[in-house]
């Protein structure tokens, strides 16, 4: 296996409470637009890491797409770390055993969620939008996720970013920020998950 250099980006080392992976090789604009939306949103500081290689395992070739629910185990299993959580980000098509597409996935109140972009970047006819249509939707998908790792349900209000969307058009109609009842939500959990994160044992380290 080479050694592969990470990628050049802005981002410096922080406490690694929020990680963004890239799975396979990703632009460096959608990175950091993955990166600033949610570390806007939770106010806390996200890492974005070396390009990761997507496993073969979790790859469905009777249909050219990978399995998000493998690729979500496979982060939790190899690069979580001591996050408090990890986004996989993939250019990639990506779907489960039941949907022929996906957008993301996560696990409610999970530690990984994976977002892809290959669907993003095309309009309903096929052709491709614009950049800023296209950040726009990998900003929105991201929040959407990480929501879902923090325990929060789809929303029924019309433009908030956790609501469910099933296309694009869905995925257009909505903001990209959070309702007021969800924003209060979040706040409440990631406040949670820091109390819990400062209680454990921290572990001795050496060097």
């Amino acid at each position: 296996m080479r050694n592969e250099e990470p990628p050049k980006t802005s981002y410096q080392p922080s406490r690694g409470l929020i990680t963004v992976v890239p799975l396979g090789h990703m632009k460096e604009d959608v990175l950091r637009v993955v990166a600033d939306s949610i570390q806007g949103v939770l106010r806390l500081p996200v890492d974005v890491t070396h390009e990761v290689g997507l496993p073969e395992s979790a790859f469905m070739s009777a249909r050219n797409q990978y399995n998000v629910l493998d690729l979500i185990k496979f982060l939790e299993s190899n690069h979580a770390g001591p996050s408090m959580k990890v986004l996989g980000v993939t250019a990639k098509d990506i779907a489960n055993p039941i949907l022929t597409y996906v957008f993301g996935t996560a696990f409610m109140d999970g530690k990984a969620a994976v977002i892809s972009t290959a669907r993003l970047q095309l309009s309903l006819n096929g052709a491709l939008v614009s950049r800023e249509q296209f950040l726009e939707r990998v900003v929105k998908a991201a929040i959407h996720e990480i929501g879902h790792t923090f325990n929060i349900q789809h929303c029924h209000k019309e433009h908030c970013v956790m609501r469910a969307s099933n296309s694009l058009t869905e995925l257009d109609e909505k903001m990209s920020y959070l309702c007021d009842y969800c924003e209060l939500f979040l706040a409440d959990a990631v406040a949670e998950a820091l109390r819990d994160r400062s209680a454990q044992p921290r572990q001795a380290e050496s060097g």
